[in-house]
């Protein structure tokens, strides 16, 4: 289980508490084997949901009877910075800087950006990994290999985007204005979402994804916060992009449920491994 590997805790930049990540080893000498990384979701400024919510999956992955499980070198999971949250209100004049919540795109993108780097200078295992997020995190996932800027990074083999943030215009519509205040909050005006949602981002994911072998996108019919028109709609980009595609449309439980138990996650995780192999 999670508690028994070699756990420890990181801070890849010095600016911010949040700007650190979590690494429970596995077996770190052998470069032929494959990193799991996480990045959790949260809008982008819930402070309740941390790096440390990858557990459940790591238990899930550790104790499965799955023959890859073994081909996993590490786990990490991956903190950012985070933009203010009502529930969870700061008082500037009072609150030191490094424990002041008040990011903004593009600075969840660059502390993932650090974060990698940060690992793969430590532990150099190449495009080795997968990357999973959840939620926000699957939208910074696909934000990180559609972006310039991160041409100088070493991208995964795989990403797995699950109850995944990818239309941003498209969701709030379709809820009514619901989810303008965060999205606001993390991206700015209306009239600057699209720019930045990965289902709106010009040129093919392709392209610049050199490492790039698979997609997995994974959706839960009994999540109330994510409709099936995001998941369908970053299948179609992918698709037209020309990435290699494995889809779960058939998740069990809400939006946050799906990351506190992980036996889904942890099914994404190991069947995109399989396709990995396969490839």
């Amino acid at each position: 289980m999670a508690g028994s590997l070699d756990y420890s805790v990181h801070q890849y930049g010095t600016g911010n508490y949040l700007q650190r990540l979590g690494v429970w080893g596995v077996d770190f000498e052998r470069k032929s084997k494959y990193w799991i990384i996480y990045i959790h979701g949260g809008a982008w400024r819930d402070p309740r949901v941390d790096f440390e919510t990858f557990a459940p999956t790591i238990d899930r992955i550790i104790s499965s009877q799955h023959p890859l499980a073994s081909a996993i070198a590490a786990f990490a999971s991956l903190d950012y910075r985070l933009g203010p949250h009502p529930l969870f209100p700061q008082d500037p004049a009072s609150t030191p800087v490094s424990q002041y919540r008040n990011a903004k795109h593009p600075d969840h993108l660059n502390d993932i950006r650090s974060a990698l780097s940060y690992l793969q200078k430590r532990y150099a295992f190449g495009s080795n990994y997968v990357l999973v997020g959840h939620s926000a995190g699957a939208c910074l996932a696909f934000q990180l290999i559609g972006s310039p800027e991160s041409a100088d990074l070493v991208l995964p083999q795989a990403i797995v985007g699950f109850e995944g943030i990818y239309d941003f215009t498209g969701i709030n519509s379709r809820y009514r204005g619901g989810y303008a205040e965060f999205l606001t909050g993390a991206f700015g005006d209306p009239s600057c979402w699209d720019s930045a949602a990965p289902m709106k981002l010009p040129g093919s994911l392709k392209e610049g994804w050199n490492e790039g072998k698979l997609a997995a996108l994974g959706w839960s019919r009994d999540d109330p916060l994510i409709d099936e028109p995001e998941i369908d709609g970053m299948t179609a980009k992918l698709e037209r992009d020309g990435v290699k595609l494995v889809l779960f449309k058939d998740l069990h439980g809400g939006h946050d449920e799906l990351w506190e138990n992980g036996a889904d996650v942890a099914r994404m995780i190991l069947t995109t491994l399989d396709a990995i192999y396969a490839t």
